[in-house]
C-alpha cells in the first residue's frame, strides 16, 4: 500500500500518516520516499510512504481511512476494499473462473510397508486464457517407497451449486519407517497472464504404527493387505517320470508386490521345482506361482493345503488363507513298458549283485587300512630318526588336569558364533531373511542374558533400562532392531557392505552390554 501527500508547496515538516488495520491486516512499513518538484517557479515536495500487508482472515473486507496532520490541518484518505482469498484458491479475475487444490489421504495412521493412497487433485471451473498449462509439484516421499498409479480421467463434480472439473494425481505409498512423517504441502503452478501464482495445500501429517509383534505366525513373511490363495492342476492325474503342473493365484490388495514366493510343503516321493519370483504381476494385485511336479512313483499323493500368512492392518490382526489339499494319482507310463520283461528277475541273480557288491566294498576298505597303516608307519619312523613327535603328541600325553579346557558355552559366545555365521554366508540369503535372523540373534542373547519374556522393541528397551544399559548402547539396539523390522517389511535390497555394518554394530553393542549381562541372572539353562 502507498500513501502519498503533496501540494503546490515546500513541505516542512510532516507527521507519518496514521491508521490501524488490525485484526484484518497485520501493516510494515517498507520504506518513505521525499520527491522534490517544481511548481509556477516554486519548490513543492511530495512525502510517500509505503506499506506491506499481510491479510490475517479471508474474506471482503473495507479498510478505514488514513490519516495526515499537516500544520494544524487534518488531512484524510481511504485505500478502499481488499478481496482476501485462501492459500490454496484463486480467482481469475478476467473469467470469473476459480482454480482450487487439495491433498488427502486414505488414513492418516497407516501400518509400517502398509500400503496407502495420497491423492493430489486440481479443481477449476474454466481453463485459464493462457498457452502454458498448470504444473503441479508433489512431495518428495523421502520416508516412503511410491508406486505411481495411472493417471485418471478427467471428472466434474458439485461443489455449492458450481461445476467443477478435477484432475487427480494419485501415488501408492509404503512407510519405510514407523513414528511421525510430515507431508509437506503440495504446490501448483498456475500460469496467470501477469505471470505466475503459486497454490498450496495444507500439510499432512502421519502416525505410522509398527508391525505388532503379539500374535505374529511363525510362517509370515511381511504380507499386508488383504488376500485370497487358491490352487489347481491341470489334471487329476500324470504319468509316471512326467511332469503335473500346479498354479497357485494369490489375489487382494496390499504390498504382495514386495513379499516372498510361498513356500509349497514337500511332498514325499515328488520332486518340486521352485517358481521364479515374479511371474505375473496385473492391475488387480493378482500374482501367479507355476510349480511343477514330477512323481518318482506310481500310486497317489496328495498335494497338502498351501497356507498364506497375512496381516490385516483394518482389522490389526493376522490371518491366514490356505488352499484345500489335491489328490493326484500317477500312472504307470506305457513307453517304459514296450520292450522290457514283465517277470521279475530269478533270487539267484540278486544275491549275485549282492555278493559282487560286498567283495567291492572289502577290497576298498582293505586298501584304505593299508595306506592308513602306512602311514602311521612312516611317520613314526620319522619321528624315531628325528626325535620329534607329532604336533598332538604333546597334547595327548599331558594330564587330563593340566589340558586348556573349551570356552563355556555363553549367551555372548552363542551370539557371536551366529553373527560369524551370518557374516560368512555373505548375501546369498534374502534381504528379509538376513534381518529376520540378525533380529533373532539380538532377541535371544537379550532372553539369555536379561531375561527378555516378549519379542518387541518397546519390551526390550524396558528390559535392558532395568538392568541399568546405558542410554548410547540402548539407542544403538533400538535403532538395530528398527532396522531390521524395516528390512524384513521392506522392498528394498540390503548390500554386502550394508550387511556387514550392521553384523559389525550389533557384535559392538552385544559386547558393550556383557558388562551389565554379568552381573544378571542367565535365562538359559544347562
Amino acid at each position: 500500500m502507498d500513501l502519498t501527500i503533496s501540494g503546490e508547496t515546500f513541505i516542512k515538516h510532516i507527521e507519518a500518516p496514521k491508521f490501524n488495520f488490525l485484526p484484518d491486516f497485520l501493516a510494515v512499513p517498507l520504506h518513505s520516499e521525499t520527491t522534490p518538484r517544481l511548481e509556477a517557479d516554486k519548490i513543492a515536495v511530495s512525502m510517500a510512504w509505503a506499506y506491506e500487508l499481510i491479510p490475517q482472515a479471508v474474506g471482503d473486507f473495507a479498510l478505514p481511512d488514513v490519516r495526515f496532520a499537516y500544520q494544524g490541518g487534518t488531512y484524510f484518505a481511504n485505500p478502499g476494499s481488499v478481496r482476501v482469498g485462501h492459500v490454496d484458491t484463486y480467482e481469475d479475475p478476467s473469467t470469473g473462473s476459480i482454480h482450487k487444490v487439495e491433498a488427502e489421504v486414505d488414513t492418516t495412521e497407516p501400518f509400517l510397508n502398509a500400503p496407502f493412497t495420497y491423492t493430489f487433485r486440481y479443481l477449476y471451473t474454466a481453463v485459464l486464457p493462457t498457452r502454458a498449462s498448470p504444473t503441479p509439484r508433489l512431495p518428495e516421499f523421502r520416508d516412503f517407497f511410491v508406486e505411481t498409479l495411472q493417471k485418471a480421467p478427467l471428472y466434474t463434480q458439485q461443489i455449492r451449486g458450481r461445476t467443477f472439473w478435477v484432475q487427480a494425481y494419485t501415488h501408492k505409498l509404503y512407510p519405510k519407517k514407523s513414528g511421525q512423517i510430515a507431508l509437506t504441502p503440495a504446490e501448483l503452478l498456475l500460469p496467470i497472464p501477469r505471470g505466475h501464482k503459486t497454490l498450496k495445500t495444507e500439510p499432512l501429517t502421519l502416525e505410522v504404527q509398527p508391525i505388532p509383534e503379539t500374535g505374529r505366525p511363525p510362517h509370515f513373511n511381511g504380507a499386508i493387505g488383504e488376500y485370497q490363495i487358491s490352487a489347481e492342476i491341470e489334471r487329476g492325474w500324470v504319468e509316471i517320470g512326467n511332469a503335473l503342473t500346479l498354479t497357485v493365484r494369490i489375489s487382494g490388495h496390499g504390498n504382495i508386490q514386495t513379499v516372498e514366493v510361498p513356500a509349497l510343503p514337500k511332498i514325499a516321493g515328488v520332486m518340486v521345482s521352485k517358481p521364479p519370483n515374479s511371474t505375473e504381476y496385473t492391475s488387480a494385485t493378482s500374482r501367479v506361482y507355476t510349480y511343477v511336479l514330477t512323481p518318482a512313483r506310481t500310486g497317489a499323493f496328495r498335494i497338502p493345503a498351501i497356507k498364506y500368512v497375512y496381516f490385516n492392518p483394518n482389522r490389526a490382526v493376522y490371518a491366514t488363507t490356505e488352499t484345500l489339499p489335491i489328490p493326484v494319482s500317477v500312472r504307470p507310463n506305457p513307453n517304459h513298458l514296450v520292450g522290457g520283461d514283465d517277470t521279475d528277475p530269478p533270487p539267484w541273480r540278486l544275491w549275485l549283485i549282492l555278493c559282487g557288491i560286498l567283495v567291492l566294498g572289502l577290497l576298498v576298505a582293505g586298501v584304505l587300512w593299508y595306506r592308513a597303516g602306512f602311514q602311521r608307519s612312516t611317520a613314526a619312523s620319522v619321528n624315531a630318526t628325528t626325535g620329534t613327535g607329532t604336533p598332538d603328541s604333546g597334547e595327548q600325553k599331558r594330564p587330563k588336569s593340566q589340558r586348556p579346557d573349551t570356552e563355556p558355552l555363553t549367551p555372548v559366545s552363542q551370539a557371536r558364533q551366529a553373527l560369524t555365521s551370518l557374516h560368512q554366508r555373505g548375501t546369498a540369503d534374502a534381504a528379509t531373511a538376513f534381518a529376520n535372523t540378525l533380529a533373532q540373534v539380538l532377541y535371544e542373547y537379550l532372553e539369555n542374558t536379561f531375561g527378555l519374556a516378549q519379542r518387541s522393541i518397546d519390551t526390550a528397551r524396558e528390559v535392558c533400562t532395568q538392568a541399568g544399559v546405558s542410554a548410547s548402547v540402548l539407542d544403538e539396539l533400538v535403532d538395530l532392531l528398527t532396522k531390521c523390522d524395516y528390512h524384513r517389511f521392506a522392498p528394498v535390497p540390503l548390500y554386502a557392505e550394508e550387511r556387514q555394518a550392521l553384523i559389525g554394530r550389533a557384535e559392538t553393542v552385544i559386547s558393550d552390554m556383557v558388562s551389565v549381562g554379568n552381573h544378571q541372572p542367565s535365562a538359559s539353562s544347562t
